[in-house]
């Protein structure tokens, strides 16, 4: 009898226990989550942007008919400076951590400067305006994360006026003005930061060499004219806006 009941238990326990496993739920399929794709930060593409800044100069006049008064030597220097504001056009080739651009830019500019030097009348004045000017230059870069180390030099061109005003060395009837569109060249350096997804700021620092301008004063005489060789820096801050920012994506697991 006890060998019966004890055969049942065990019957009746492995019963409960195949009921118990037959009960439980399949273990739910669930599909692993997509994996985060980034975009890829590049500085490839066009791009278009405004900038402004200012500048600061020198003005080197010579006076070819000199001496005509006593103590005048027929030349002398003179600051410039002013401000200015304009745009950018450009384009970048990416290679690795290597950034090579093209860019041309454009400026209105109210940067000028005066000399009063006593000639052989009295209050005589030279002045110097440059009221335009640009550059097209290439670019050599080097692209750290957001960051774009360059340098820069090329052409650079600019509209630039010299005066000389007689007072009372014959007034106005003895005054010359003239102005001139000046090709010279351009130097500089910068950084460029992309701050958002198209969009970056940059500072850049330019030396421009505009060459010589004359200005005749008598056509028949040629020593009776001045020369001028008019240097600028300029400090520029801008923002520009990249077409192309995003290159293909990339899986992060």
């Amino acid at each position: 009898m006890m060998k019966f009941l004890i055969a049942a238990a065990g019957l009746a326990a492995l019963g409960v226990s195949s009921a118990s496993a037959a009960d439980l739920a399949a273990r739910p399929y669930t599909k692993a989550p997509p994996p985060v794709v980034a975009p890829v930060l590049t500085w490839n593409g066009f791009y278009l942007g405004i900038q402004g800044g200012g500048a600061w100069g020198r003005s080197k006049e010579t006076f070819f008919g000199a001496p005509n008064a006593p103590g005048f030597l027929g030349t002398q220097n003179y600051d410039t400076d002013g401000g200015f504001a304009g745009g950018v056009v450009g384009y970048n080739w990416q290679f690795g951590n290597t950034v090579l651009g093209l860019e041309g830019d454009y400026h209105w500019s109210d940067i000028n400067g005066r000399s009063a030097e006593v000639n052989t009348g009295l209050l005589d004045t030279y002045n110097t305006k440059l009221r335009s000017f640009g550059d097209i230059k290439g670019r050599l870069g080097y692209a750290a994360g957001p960051a774009l180390w360059f340098v820069s030099g090329g052409a650079a061109v600019g509209d630039i006026q010299h005066r000389y005003d007689a007072a009372l060395n014959g007034g106005a009837a003895n005054s010359s003005a003239t102005s001139d569109t000046r090709w010279g060249w351009t130097v500089g350096a910068g950084v460029e930061y992309m701050f958002a997804p198209n969009w970056s700021g940059k500072v850049e620092y330019n030396y421009i060499d505009l060459g010589k301008s004359t200005l005749q004063f008598d056509p028949l005489i040629a020593a009776n004219r001045s020369e001028w060789k008019d240097t600028f820096h300029t400090v520029k801050v801008g923002i520009n806006y990249h077409f192309n920012w995003t290159g293909p994506v990339v899986a992060k697991y």
